[in-house]
């Protein structure tokens, strides 16, 4: 699908197309804000890895404040990628205790990310003998 056809297909509603146009738009000028606007978009339809992918460009961006409840709703609906994402959030703002209970999760869930995170943020602010 080229780019005609991709804005044409997000345009219409296509929650597909409009992650990959986000993307895509992204991709060519990260300070676009059109891309922003289509994540957003997509984000609004409930979808979790649309949820995911507007959180992660929100906390880019330095809002953390807003990307919580993006990154919290899809961790909701079991995406274990939007829980290290909230872990990185927690670990960010020198919060080692929520940023363990997310990484904790995300690995109980079988995520190999959240595990690596779970035994760095243990290993790095464990205190030594």
């Amino acid at each position: 699908m080229d780019a005609l056809e991709l804005r044409r297909a997000a345009e219409a509603g296509d929650l597909d197309a409009m992650l990959a146009l986000a993307d895509l738009i992204g991709e060519e000028d990260p300070e676009d804000p059109e891309a922003r606007d289509w994540y957003e978009r997509a984000a609004a339809s409930g979808r979790p890895e649309a949820m995911y992918a507007y959180g992660v460009v929100l906390r880019c961006d330095g809002d953390e404040e807003e990307a919580e409840p993006w990154l919290r709703r899809a961790a909701a609906t079991g995406h274990t990628d939007a829980m290290v994402e909230i872990g990185h959030l927690f670990d960010h703002l020198d919060e080692p205790d929520q940023a363990r209970e997310w990484y904790q999760r995300a690995a109980d869930a079988g995520n190999a990310d959240g595990a690596a995170n779970l035994a760095a943020l243990t290993t790095l602010r464990t205190p030594s003998p």
